[in-house]
């Protein structure tokens, strides 16, 4: 049974298809049926953006469909940007914008330096919509994560991880998967995977 991933990205593709690696499903991703229309994540949370993304696709493929919606919350700054992790800031390119969070992190006093990486997925079978969350504790630092030469995503070489002491950025491939809040949401739903015919 094929189990669409709602995204045009292959290296969330990736994740995910190793995250379902146990469950005898095919795991692909927009691309690979050819549907190009785009959802506007346009809601004001994780939560709903995941939801109506999934339903989306879900109608547009006729598969069960996952979709995710994730970011990063700061307490110092009333969980923000949250929703707006990509746009935080503006119209910005990526060397603007992570000059922009280095800036916004230099703003928090020491003491409040928390925190979490959230991932909210939902998964859609026919009419039924199942829903669950991930969190990864850690703390930023604007001493930058500079010994890797990928630099994907900008908030993993500034945040460090409250189990481990590390860099996000800086985990292997096996920490990769123990601390990824989308693996760990996704393992949440499993038991509607399994169900899946």
């Amino acid at each position: 049974m094929k189990l669409l991933i709602a995204t045009f990205n292959k290296g969330k593709l990736g994740d995910y298809q190793h995250f379902c690696k146990d469950l005898p499903l095919e795991v692909i991703s927009l691309n690979d049926l050819g549907i190009t229309e785009e959802f506007d994540e346009a809601y004001n949370t994780f939560e709903e953006n995941s939801k109506e993304k999934a339903k989306f696709y879900s109608k547009l493929s006729n598969l069960p469909t996952i979709a995710d919606d994730s970011g990063i919350e700061i307490p110092f700054y009333n969980m923000e940007p949250g929703v707006k992790t990509k746009r935080w800031g503006g119209d910005l390119n990526d060397e603007e914008y992570f000059a922009f969070i280095l800036t916004k992190i230099k703003q928090i006093p020491q003491s409040r330096e928390q925190a979490q990486m959230r991932a909210v997925l939902t998964l859609c079978v026919n009419e039924n919509c199942y829903q669950a969350e991930g969190k990864i504790l850690g703390t930023l630092t604007d001493k930058v994560y500079e010994h890797s030469e990928t630099h994907g995503y900008p908030w993993d070489r500034v945040f460090i991880l409250k189990d481990n002491g590390k860099y996000y950025e800086e985990l292997n491939d096996e920490e990769n998967y123990q601390f990824n809040h989308r693996r760990i949401a996704l393992d949440k739903l499993k038991t509607h995977l399994q169900t899946i015919r």
